[in-house]
């Protein structure tokens, strides 16, 4: 209840004030009050759930790929190669310069990739329909570097050591071909269709 001020103007007389009480008009609350006039945040999906959990579980299958290829013997192999090897001039190859070069690469190669992988599928699922977009970018390359060879290499002198990855990238291939069809399924275009005009409504 709030005060009112009614003036009247007395027949004969001065301006006289009465005070008087009336029902308070409700005041609307903010857009960013759940309760106000803003969209309700929407609920998210299970397919956009299970999508990111399975851009998580590539990146931390990336992470084995990468311990078996660090811990191969082939570059032990590769270096004992470039030791018994002479070129031409009668010079030594030094192998183990190349192949710390090679892990450091692959090393360096990993925490970037996880980095934007991590960063993307985090903003995905939380209804970004840019990072949307970029996944799949990542997806449809991913998916057509599948005809390349799924080893990792290194030659020394001509001879060439390559390292299995026992199916690893092939399983990472499925979870890509599942996370980018979940990514489009009808209830997670909603999602993101809702998202982006949740925050429009509670700019």
């Amino acid at each position: 209840m709030y005060p009112e001020e009614i003036s009247r103007l007395a027949p004969t007389g001065p301006k006289v004030l009465i005070m008087t009480e009336s029902s308070a008009t409700p005041v609307p609350a903010f857009a960013s009050d759940p309760g106000g006039f803003g969209l309700p945040k929407p609920v998210r999906p299970t397919t956009v759930t299970l999508a990111f959990y399975a851009w998580l579980v590539m990146t931390a299958l990336s992470l084995v790929s990468l311990i078996i290829v660090l811990t191969s013997p082939i570059w032990d192999q590769a270096v004992a190669a470039g030791l018994q090897a002479v070129d031409t001039n009668g010079v030594r190859i030094d192998a183990q310069t190349l192949v710390n070069t090679a892990k450091i690469t692959s090393v360096v190669g990993f925490l970037i990739g996880a980095a934007l992988y991590l960063l993307f599928a985090f903003k995905m699922h939380a209804g970004r329909n840019w990072a949307r977009i970029v996944l799949t970018i990542i997806g449809v390359l991913g998916v057509l570097s599948a005809v390349l060879p799924t080893y990792r290499s290194v030659t020394v002198n001509g001879s060439t050591f390559v390292v299995q990855n026992y199916g690893i990238h092939w399983i990472s291939l499925a979870l890509l071909v599942v996370a980018l069809v979940l990514m489009f399924m009808p209830a997670s275009n909603t999602f993101f269709t809702a998202s982006k005009a949740y925050r429009q409504s509670h700019r």
